[in-house]
């Protein structure tokens, strides 16, 4: 079961939310000699916001920081230390990162966007909750995936490597 499917489903739509949203506003600019005024703005918002949810999903899948061609070499009890290694360290830097940009938020909840109806504190806080969200990613990685299920399907050779945790 795919906890994450949601959040894969949202960020494909942001993405296609983009690409209309771009298109649409060269069609205006170019054809009808009309350009969308917010179309630069809510593209840069959702792109950001895009970012960081899609960096939650690849926090679950175990895709972040690795470098395929040393694990796969590695002996067993080295890819363990290094894949804990990698969760603590992800998580120490997640955590200072979430709890640091929430000043930021709170500041620039007083500076308004020119063309949205948002703030740039709006666009900030895609940091804040993505940074936490990626840290609740990454424990669900380290202990949902760990158990005794998860290795039951282990043996499917469908596995990528660098999705264990092991």
């Amino acid at each position: 079961m795919d906890l994450f499917l949601p959040l894969r489903w949202l960020t494909a739509s942001m993405l296609s939310m983009v690409v209309v949203v771009t298109l649409l506003q060269i069609v205006m600019r170019y054809l009808f000699n009309a350009p969308l005024i917010w179309s630069e703005e809510f593209v840069r918002f959702v792109t950001v916001w895009m970012t960081f949810i899609g960096a939650v999903v690849v926090c679950y899948d175990g895709r972040h920081l690795n470098v395929d061609v040393f694990l796969q070499k590695a002996p067993a009890p080295i890819k363990r230390a290094l894949h804990w290694f990698n969760a603590i360290l992800s998580f120490g830097f997640l955590a200072i990162l979430g709890w640091t940009s929430i000043t930021l938020v709170k500041i620039d909840m007083m500076n308004e966007l020119s063309a949205l109806p948002l703030t740039l504190g709006h666009l900030r806080l895609a940091v804040t909750v993505g940074s936490f969200l990626m840290i609740a990613a990454i424990l669900l990685r380290v202990f949902y995936k760990r158990a005794p299920e998860y290795y039951a399907s282990k043996s499917s050779p469908s596995q990528s490597p660098s999705q264990d945790m092991e």
